[in-house]
């Protein structure tokens, strides 16, 4: 009983964190455009999109590339929300703006590295498990390591599917101040002077997300230690 109560939890504590949902209820009067939202409508039917207009009677979403889709404020029951994602001058940052620009390097780079670090650990935890057991012992070795390490992988996966996103905001945010700075610098008749202001620009925003990253790495690597 004792080790079926350590094997549940540990599953039980995977899939919960697995299974976080970011979207929250919000009245109508709180949509703003760019919003995410998922629209249940009265006759049971779901509709996901990007809010493009919440006028007074109607509301207009768009999802990828696909035409708008027009619903009366009448027909929805309720409406679901992902947190709004703002820049620096609070504008909204729609999904399919992140979308165009991000990368899946993380995804990938997290996936691998933490899935094999997830069997590493679950072959650990199904070892001291199944070594106090007298019976089927290797089934509940198997068994713990391919189910921890399965889990822990997806953990992993979502964990740099976050990043890779965190960074396509980022670098929205940097092209919007670029180009805010750019529309205050004084016109040039000399287009090679606008070139050099974009790029030293650019050089600036970059070796500032190096250094930002850098602080990190030394303070998680500061926290290892101390742990």
């Amino acid at each position: 009983m004792f080790n079926t109560r350590i094997i549940l939890c540990f599953i039980i504590s995977i899939l919960f964190l697995a299974g976080c949902s970011h979207m929250k209820q919000v009245r109508y009067g709180e949509l703003e455009t760019t919003d995410t939202v998922e629209v249940q409508l009265k006759s049971g039917a779901k509709i996901q999109g990007t809010v493009v207009e919440a006028e007074p009677h109607q509301l207009i979403l768009q999802k990828g590339t696909q035409n708008s889709r027009t619903i009366a404020k009448t027909d929805i029951s309720t409406i679901k929300r992902t947190t709004p994602v703002r820049d620096q001058f609070g504008n909204g940052i729609s999904e399919e703006e992140i979308d165009k620009i991000k990368t899946s390097k993380n995804t990938v780079t997290y996936g691998i590295g933490g899935g094999l670090l997830s069997l590493g650990a679950s072959f650990f935890v199904g070892s001291m498990i199944s070594n106090s057991m007298t019976e089927s012992s290797g089934t509940v070795l198997v068994a713990t390591t391919a189910l921890g390490g399965g889990l822990g992988t997806v953990l992993f996966v979502k964990a740099g599917k976050n990043k890779d996103r965190s960074d396509a905001i980022e670098t929205i945010c940097e092209d919007r101040q670029m180009s805010v700075q750019v529309n205050k610098t004084p016109a040039s008749n000399n287009s090679d002077d606008l070139q050099q202001i974009l790029t030293e620009e650019k050089e600036r925003q970059e070796k500032l997300r190096e250094e930002r990253e850098e602080l990190l790495r030394k303070l998680q690597e500061s926290r290892d230690t101390n742990d």
